[in-house]
């Protein structure tokens, strides 16, 4: 398999990327976009296929957005669907960059159209929530503001395997509600910005994002913010 992004991030066991800002990816006016890894298509996300045909939506993909290099801009109720068979793994990683900017239930990713219980939410602006084995919430670490989660760019890592689950925000361990170990199908019809159903839909934007079939070390962790840090962090806001 050949892998095509730069900067690099961590590439032992990548098994999905996506980034707008990379022509091989995405390209402005287009309504699908690329796996750089495996080469499958995302498409538009429509009803709840399951572990049937997708029929995809072309309204109903993100548009790309030339801000920061160039990323998926899901304002306006959108979201993807991967049109390929992820699998199933016993240790599984999550890189993304995400900016979120209005309050509410959205869906960072959901694999439970193959019948799995795999998905990954923010239930409020304070909250994420990994397939209800992990819980990190905001306010633990940061005082009980919206403007900390909400219109800026934050890199997020969540990794799982049978010792558990851990959160990594900006290159740093989180501190957890609660975490147990889960073992995660992707399997088909995998999505992203969006619920299994085609609801809770992002509303912001997001950058590159990278899937493990293995947890990453700290080491690759801050590998992966540092990788991106310069284009998200130091840029102009998108408001």
């Amino acid at each position: 398999m050949s892998y095509n992004q730069q900067p690099r991030a961590a590439t032992d066991g990548l098994i999905f990327c996506i980034d707008a800002g990379n022509p091989k990816c995405m390209k402005d006016g287009q309504t699908t976009a690329t796996d750089l890894v495996q080469g499958y298509e995302l498409t538009g996300a429509s009803g709840e296929p399951g572990t049937g045909t997708h029929t995809p939506s072309t309204d109903n993909f993100p548009a790309f957005n030339g801000l920061y290099g160039g990323i998926f801009d899901f304002n306006g109720g959108k979201g993807m669907n991967v049109e390929g068979d992820l699998g199933s793994h016993s240790s599984q990683s999550i890189s993304m960059w995400y900016y979120k900017n209005s309050d509410g239930v959205q869906y960072f990713t959901d694999a439970r159209n193959d019948g799995g219980t795999w998905f990954l939410s923010n239930y409020t602006s304070r909250n994420i929530n990994y397939a209800n084995a992990l819980y990190y919430n905001f306010d633990v670490d940061y005082d009980a503001d919206n403007s900390n989660f909400i219109n800026r760019w934050q890199h997020m890592v969540v990794t799982s395997n049978s010792g558990g689950s851990q959160v990594f925000i900006d290159g740093t361990k989180r501190t957890l509600l609660g975490s147990s170990s889960y073992n995660e199908n992707l399997g088909v019809n995998f999505r992203i910005g969006t619920r299994f159903t085609t609801s809770a839909e992002w509303t912001g934007y997001m950058g590159p994002i990278h899937i493990y079939n293995r947890v990453l070390t700290q080491e690759e962790v801050s590998m992966n913010y540092n990788a991106f840090k310069e284009r998200f962090k130091n840029s102009p806001s998108v408001s």
